[in-house]
């Protein structure tokens, strides 16, 4: 039932009822009234039970009476509802729901694109069209989405779910755009992990900045914060190593296993885990064909590729390294000598390194003092930490070394002197608070920087703005709110702060984690600082007061950790490996870019002095640590700011259960109260008076003053809005004042809108008729042209039959009419056409090994693929491109590139496929595919760009889709996330699977008849010159991709009437029914002579 109200004719609606796309209501006096709904009307009422459009409680900041029960109260109320969004002024909140919901339907991501309602209901999509908009409009040059919360929290899916819809706005169409969203699973795959408290727990922080143009995103570049790399060798009852471990073993074959040299995951030690933890796979997590599709549409080579798996079975044999203790008390090799040596023979193997050389590094230690060389014997422990050392560096230079490869494809290079509107938005994804029984350095990391997050929050929400009020001479009541800025010191300053003193205690050759622990009390214990306790029951742990409550922490490990050292002669051994990518990852940066297998490396080890290690001057991981913070939060200090507080309901990760106590202290921690209030009694939104006028100087009707304020006041006095403030310098509004202006403002867009279409049209219509008259004048032209031509090869050959070609020393050659073509390769069968062949295994992308050892160079199908090797994403590369082969849209051009880098892929024996159709036009396509049946598909050269287009039959038109090949050699279709390793795979994955935009499926290709195409354009020279027997001329210089001429007695006595082909030249260019594949001579010349 509707609330009353009157209609035009004065009945009073009482209710009303939705048929289709219409709303029919119904008066008392039974009269209809059928209202017909627009699309973003009906899409708005579809979805309304959904997301609660209506609903009174969106906004908390608009609640007359808020306490901290009122705000607890209702979001369990929405949470009960499956309500999962709420907004907090222009805050949102979200509450983890456990369980997949309809809040993410393509409906729903089409209203928060198309609709013009700027209020729309609290929505991480809402959010995005926020920070879109801005973007469109040019309002802020660089915007950053902080989402925050404890772990397990959902901010992880949060993000995945924001960048997903960020890319949707843009068009989500772009290669770029899909690279972008599949660096998502391949970095959950390596740097995500089960724990306690999540089942897809990021284990790293990382920061992703998208750069805009025009609304479209041009680059990206992801920083990472902190990988967890202890993780690698031990982990706490109940968690698990990183995903991509676990992958190796359910979703590898049985073949590619044996040649990883892997058994089951139980037969490892750095992956024995309590077994109930298989069972807890959450569909967050994705499959290693999801994983290595990303990959190779990342431009990862398929050497790459091995060579990462091959380190990762390499790490796994590590951990099963034994030592033993000789007579002396030093370490020697296992008396299982047997197992040892296979252990070593596989990690020989994997890492390509001497067997005997591993075993050294890993229980000797080599220097040089005065040029005498000095052996050192390992102590059972020291052995221990050598080998899992040598694991975690191993795979955090390989982490480290993946996010640098991903850098490269996202991160293309653009002129700067040319953009000068390149807008920036960030995105932090990092790790949440934590809190468990056993706390390390690693916790110590991740909630400093949850502590730099809450100061972050504090400074933008209640620090500056109350700091702006008194500069500004605004009146507004001062809150108080909980400050973390003594804890930050506690941490960070400079020489006594905790991270300092563990500097310092880990230069010290004594030191030990106990010292460390004793100087910590003796600086901060007994009250001398408010943040800081002594745990008096354990010699080894000190306690500190976080914003989010007291944590504990055990400093055992902590100093070796922080140094984080690596043998010097494992770090030589590795540089002298056989495997490129481990010799990449030893020499300099890891992150630097692709493997270079002719980089030089040192045939003997060199061993450094102590001294040397000294003038190195290492870093400490904390202090890289801390100035990374420091580096994110200028960054993000420099940025406009958009805030997600993610909630956990429950301990449990149940759904449907909601924790009060629980949740009531994280809302007490963030100080969520305080944040509604002064969303609801402060001024969040600040513009100086001149970038007011800027952008709603077209909402006033008065004549602006010189005055700015006067200006600004006549502004806003004839918006009609109310509770805002003029300051000395800057117009304060509320949050919700942005988006009244945002309303009227959109009126005159669209008039903006409506004259530049009127304008363009009346330009373009102009413009048509000038081509027109012009092309009108060509055709006069060229039909003047053939018709002379007729009249010569009329009268030429009347001539020519009564002479006979009777000319001396010439006989008139017999033409035998099969050989009156040029010879025609044979069309190859695909192995598409039978569709018994198609396995449907749902597993597209199967991974396999390439069978080349290690360091042996990548073969090469022919000679022609040297320009494949410099090739890189089509985009970045087009002027290299566009210089070697000319203009893309040029015919020429175009069979250029593929007669350079193409044809081995395509061509297979001298033959073509039935479905590839050479460089036919667009036209030609649909009019080959338009009596076929629907799914008929074709693959032809692009007319607009170096590459490939797709056609094929739907129920409505014909479609096309471009076809790219990427750095690695593999083809995609543009806009689509699958990766194929050729064309033949392409089409037989899309005979099974949908398209983005299209439901159906291909079928049959549509054959094409190679003796009405020119096959010679399309090959190579080296295969053009092989069989002149064949041509009518036998020898005549080659003179490739050219319309050859023939002697006058051809034409004179053809196999067929081409007197009447020639004839019909005109008739057909005047009807408009020549196309690129209709052949006709050039000229008639004289028999050639010797």
């Amino acid at each position: 039932m509707s609330k009353g109200r009157h209609s035009r004719d004065g009945a009073r609606v009482s209710s009303y009822r939705k048929e289709g796309v219409e709303h029919v209501l119904m008066t008392p006096s039974a009269n209809v009234i059928t209202i017909m709904l627009t699309q973003e009307q009906q899409l708005f009422s579809s979805i309304k039970d959904t997301i609660s459009m209506v609903d009174k409680n969106d906004d908390l900041a608009k609640l007359s009476l808020l306490t901290e029960d009122i705000l607890l109260e209702h979001l369990k109320h929405r949470y009960d509802k499956n309500l999962i969004y709420t907004y907090l002024g222009d805050i949102l909140v979200a509450v983890n729901p456990f369980q997949e919901t309809n809040l993410y339907t393509t409906q729903i991501r089409d209203f928060y694109r198309y609709s013009t309602d700027i209020q729309k209901p609290p929505h991480v999509y809402a959010l995005v069209d926020l920070v879109y908009r801005n973007v469109c409009h040019g309002i802020y040059k660089q915007q950053c989405c902080v989402i925050s919360g404890e772990s397990g929290s959902g901010k992880t899916e949060s993000t995945k779910l924001f960048l997903k819809q960020l890319m949707y706005l843009c068009g989500g169409s772009s290669q770029l755009e899909q690279q972008i969203l599949q660096a998502t699973p391949l970095l959950e795959s390596f740097g995500n992990a089960q724990t306690v408290m999540n089942n897809n727990s990021s284990r790293f922080g990382k920061y992703i900045a998208l750069k805009f143009i025009n609304g479209k995103v041009v680059g990206a570049q992801i920083s990472d914060y902190l990988l967890e790399k202890s993780r690698v060798v031990i982990q706490s009852p109940g968690e698990r190593n990183f995903h991509i471990f676990y992958y190796l073993f359910d979703y590898l074959p049985l073949e590619t296993k044996q040649i990883l040299c892997l058994r089951t995951k139980h037969d490892y030690k750095y992956l024995l885990t309590n077994p109930s933890l298989d069972v807890q796979n959450t569909t967050a997590m994705n499959s290693l064909d999801e994983v290595i599709n990303a990959m190779s549409l990342l431009n990862f080579t398929d050497k790459e590729q091995h060579s990462m798996f091959r380190i990762l079975s390499g790490i796994l044999t590590i951990g099963n390294l034994e030592f033993s203790i000789d007579d002396e008390g030093f370490t020697q090799q296992t008396s299982d000598e047997e197992k040892a040596k296979k252990n070593l023979s596989i990690i020989s193997n994997m890492f390509g390194v001497n067997s005997d050389l591993i075993m050294e590094c890993l229980t000797t230690m080599t220097t040089l003092t005065r040029n005498e060389r000095v052996i050192r014997k390992f102590s059972l422990q020291s052995s221990q930490d050598a080998r899992d050392a040598l694991s975690k560096h191993l795979y955090a230079r390989l982490f480290s070394w993946l996010i640098g490869k991903i850098n490269e494809t996202l991160n293309n290079p653009y002129p700067s002197q040319s953009y000068h509107h390149v807008v920036e938005i960030g995105l932090l994804d990092i790790y949440g608070f934590e809190h468990f029984e056993l706390n390390s350095f690693e916790q110590l990391c991740i909630n400093l920087a949850n502590e730099q997050i809450q100061f972050f929050f504090n400074q933008h929400i209640f620090r500056m703005e109350m700091t702006e009020y008194e500069n500004e001479g605004i009146i507004a009541e001062r809150l108080t709110f909980t400050d973390n800025q003594t804890l930050l010191e506690l941490f960070m300053a400079k020489p006594l702060g905790i991270l300092s003193l563990l500097d310092d205690e880990s230069r010290l050759p004594k030191a030990t984690d106990q010292t460390f622990v004793e100087k910590l009390n003796y600086r901060f214990g007994s009250n001398k600082h408010e943040c800081y306790s002594i745990n008096r029951n354990n010699k080894y742990s000190f306690t500190i007061h976080h914003y989010a409550g007291k944590v504990s922490y055990c400093a055992l490990g902590f100093l070796e950790k922080n140094r984080d050292t690596l043998s010097d002669s494992v770090v030589d051994m590795f540089k002298n490996s056989r495997d490129d990518l481990i010799r990449l990852l030893f020499h300099g940066n890891p992150s630097d870019g692709s493997i270079d297998s002719n980089k030089g490396v040192g045939v003997m080890l060199q061993h450094r002095t102590a001294a040397e290690k000294d003038a190195r001057n290492r870093l400490t991981v904390g202090a890289q640590y801390r100035n990374s913070l420091q580096i994110l939060m200028d960054r993000m200090c420099a940025s406009h700011p958009v805030f997600m507080r993610c909630l956990k309901p429950n301990q449990q990760k149940q759904a449907y259960l909601f924790d009060d106590p629980f949740v009531r202290a994280q809302l007490r921690y963030c100080g969520m109260l305080e944040t509604t209030r002064i969303r609801k009694e402060g001024y969040s939104v600040r513009l100086s008076f001149e970038e007011f006028i800027q952008k709603y100087g077209l909402l006033s009707k008065a004549r602006p003053s010189n005055v700015p304020s006067i200006t600004c006041r006549y502004i806003l006095e004839e918006t009609h809005l109310t509770e805002w403030q003029l300051g000395k310098t800057k117009v304060f509004l509320k949050y919700y004042h942005p988006e009244n202006l945002e309303k009227l403002m959109n009126k005159y867009r669209q008039a903006a809108l409506l004259i530049q279409r009127r304008f363009r049209g009346y330009v373009g219509r102009k413009h048509f008729k000038q081509l027109k008259s012009i092309s009108q004048i060509y055709k006069d032209e060229v039909n003047q042209f053939c018709a002379n031509i007729e009249d010569i090869n009329s009268q030429m050959i009347q001539t020519l039959t009564q002479l006979g070609d009777k000319f001396p020393g010439k006989t008139v050659p017999s033409v035998n009419p099969e050989d009156d073509h040029r010879p025609r390769p044979p069309v190859r069968e695909s192995s598409l056409n039978s569709s018994s062949q198609i396995n449907n295994t749902g597993l597209g992308g199967r991974y396999s090994l390439p069978t080349t050892k290690i360091g042996s160079p990548p073969t090469t199908p022919t000679s022609t693929l040297t320009t494949n090797q410099l090739m890189v994403d089509y985009d970045s590369l087009l002027s290299y491109l566009t210089l070697k082969y000319g203009s893309p849209g040029e015919r020429e051009s175009c069979l250029k590139w593929f007669r350079d880098t193409q044809y081995p892929y395509v061509c297979h024996k001298g033959t073509f496929p039935s479905w590839f159709h050479g460089n036919i036009t667009r036209h030609r396509a649909e009019e080959l595919l338009s009596k076929q049946s629907v799914g008929c598909f074709l693959i032809r050269l692009s007319e607009s760009r170096f590459g490939f287009s797709l056609s094929f039959r739907a129920e409505d038109r014909c479609r096309h889709y471009m076809i790219n090949q990427l750095k690695n050699l593999k083809y995609n279709v543009i806009g689509e996330a699958k990766v194929h390793k050729s064309l033949d795979e392409l089409l037989l994955y899309y005979r099974t699977h949908e398209l983005s935009n299209w439901d159906g499926h291909l079928t049959e290709p549509c054959k094409a008849d190679w003796s009405q195409y020119d096959h010679e354009s399309l090959t190579p020279i080296q295969n053009n010159t092989k069989n002149h027997a064949n041509y009518h001329i036998k020898n005549s210089p080659a003179q490739l991709h050219k319309t050859s001429t023939l002697p006058i007695s051809y034409y004179a006595n053809p196999s067929f009437p081409y007197s009447t082909k020639i004839c019909a030249t005109r008739p057909m260019m005047m009807n408009n029914s020549l196309n690129a594949s209709t052949k006709l001579p050039i000229a008639i010349v004289p028999p050639f002579t010797k």
